[in-house]
């Protein structure tokens, strides 16, 4: 026996074999307007449903094209740790994998380093602005470079290098003390190297230079 599958709007009990004289132009009619809309209803269906897809890759792969350029012209204006960029990502509303992605993209071109922004910075702040080795690794902490990367960067700075930077920033300051007192002088200078963050035997041996050019 042949199994027959029904549509389901068909009465296959109620149905008869043939249509009486006088409804059958009617019926026909009908079922001729039916079918018709069905078929209209899957075209459109299945249009849709092909057309989605392409169209929504297509935004994407517009999207992370356009984020890539404008990630390439802000490291143009500055150095970025890797977690300023993935922060600065996300303030774009960049998806978490394209975000990722982008970052390990432009690790692998070199673009990030965070090794190599720790030594630049701390070549900078300690030659340049005179900052101590604590402030330095404060300030790339905040930059969110990790403690090994600092670490490495710091051991860049030896003690004696320190101390002459110390030493160095005394001498300039205590020529603007020339009408102080050597007790107020004094108190000054030790609080402005130790805002600098300076450890208590540089700022000594710093501020005992300079003081003595005052005689």
């Amino acid at each position: 026996m042949t199994n027959v599958t029904f549509l389901p709007w068909v009465d296959p009990e109620g149905t008869p074999n043939s249509a009486s004289p006088e409804i059958s132009g009617e019926a026909a009619g009908d079922a001729s307007k039916d079918l018709a809309g069905v078929h209209k209803l899957s075209s459109v269906m299945f249009t849709e449903v092909e057309e989605i897809p392409e169209e929504t890759e297509s935004v994407s792969a517009l999207d992370i094209d356009s984020m890539e350029q404008a990630l390439l012209r802000k490291l143009n204006t500055r150095d970025m740790s890797i977690h300023e960029v993935m922060s600065w990502l996300r303030s774009k509303d960049a998806a978490e994998g394209d975000a990722a992605d982008l970052v390990a993209k432009f690790e692998r071109l070199n673009y990030l380093n965070d090794e190599r922004l720790a030594r630049e910075l701390t070549s900078r702040l300690s030659d340049r602005k005179g900052k101590s080795k604590s402030v330095i690794s404060r300030e790339l902490r905040q930059r969110g470079i990790s403690h090994h990367a600092i670490d490495a960067a710091l051991e860049l700075i030896d003690d004696d290098d320190e101390l002459a930077k110390a030493t160095e920033l005394a001498l300039q300051r205590v020529r603007q003390f020339s009408k102080l007192d050597q007790e107020t002088a004094e108190r000054r200078l030790v609080g402005f190297l130790s805002r600098r963050g300076y450890s208590g035997s540089t700022v000594r041996e710093a501020c005992r230079q300079a003081l003595a050019t005052r005689n």
